[in-house]
């Protein structure tokens, strides 16, 4: 646990009649028996070895422009930070941990307590917690601890800005920059009429799957490029990002317009350019053996031709989206049985 003091700033702590270390009288709030404490937090998830992973969930969009995708939870876990103020909403002092999913409120008593030297802060709203951020990974853990009051009414309008800026600077501090890995496919119906999709899986055990857009002509690159599109658009901007793919045209193209080096201008060149120049992370692409053993290729392969199929025989989206998690389920199974 890490503790970042504030110049300048002292804090008072004295053991109340119920057990509890709370702020000395003229600290607290207009509650006395309550702290005041910002929380801010960034998610990740765990592979195997224990490496960490960025987690991004997906957004409202993906749902909206057509797509099935799935957020695992898969060994979530978050880097926090709380940093507590005193009655005026002035910091004090920065505490950070690491907690998995589902712990989070707990973690954040628990470093409360080892600052304050006790491990019994248990009365119902001792505590206002102010979210600084709105993803709401971890809100829910809050919002079913009694001890915590959430955003409390009181307090809105409160220039907590410096308490804000202190939780970032305390994530970032243990934060290094983050590589998200996706492994895209595409895939093609034989029969003339029916639409190309494309699926993206990361090591993290997320994916999405897509139809290939109207605009896009009919053929296995354009199938190609709706996974790869995925995957663009799904890593977050300012993060590294390394896409595998069977097609080496489509590893190529995506080298090329990095690197600035492109020859001739296809049509699925516009549609990747597009998605990659408002990153500021760096892309690749990487060349993978198609159908060699790979799971991720494996899975991503799978997807995209289960998702054309079912798509093109309008199949009921809840199926496809149940048969999508057991495909991934069984890929991974399987890599876990290889290791």
């Amino acid at each position: 646990m890490m503790s970042v003091p504030f110049p300048g700033s002292q804090i008072s702590i004295v053991l109340d009649p119920d057990g509890v270390r709370r702020f000395a009288s003229s600290e607290r709030q207009s509650q006395p028996s309550r702290i005041l404490a910002v929380v801010d937090r960034v998610p990740y998830t765990r592979d195997p070895s224990g490496t960490k992973h960025a987690y991004v969930p997906f957004s409202s969009a993906i749902g909206s422009d057509g797509h099935l995708a799935q957020r695992s939870e898969r060994g979530l876990h978050f880097d926090f930070a709380v940093t507590l103020c005193d009655s005026h909403h002035r910091p004090v002092v920065t505490l950070s941990g690491t907690c998995k999913s589902g712990e989070l409120g707990t973690a954040i008593l628990d470093s409360i307590a080892e600052f304050t030297g006790t491990c019994r802060i248990a009365s119902a709203a001792a505590i206002d917690i102010v979210i600084a951020n709105s993803d709401g990974l971890g809100f829910t853990d809050l919002l079913n601890n009694p001890v915590f009051c959430l955003n409390p009414s009181w307090l809105f309008g409160a220039n907590l800005e410096s308490a804000v800026q202190a939780n970032r600077d305390a994530l970032a501090a243990s934060r290094s920059r983050a590589t998200v890995i996706a492994y895209t496919d595409g895939s093609l119906p034989h029969h003339g009429n029916d639409r190309g999709a494309g699926a993206m899986v990361t090591l993290q055990g997320h994916w999405a799957t897509r139809i290939a857009p109207k605009n896009f002509s009919r053929s296995s690159l354009m199938a190609e490029t709706t996974g790869a599109l995925l995957a663009l658009r799904y890593a977050p901007a300012d993060f590294d990002l390394v896409i595998y793919s069977d097609s080496r045209a489509i590893v190529n193209a995506i080298n090329n317009i990095v690197s600035g080096e492109i020859q001739t201008r296809q049509s699925h060149h516009n549609a990747l350019e597009l998605s990659i120049v408002r990153r500021s992370g760096r892309t690749r692409a990487v060349w993978v053996r198609g159908h060699a053993g790979n799971r991720y290729n494996e899975a991503a392969d799978r997807m995209a031709v289960l998702m054309a199929r079912h798509y093109n025989a309008r199949i009921d989206p809840t199926q496809t989206h149940s048969l999508m998690q057991k495909i991934l389920e069984e890929e991974l199974a399987g890599l876990a049985l290889a290791g």
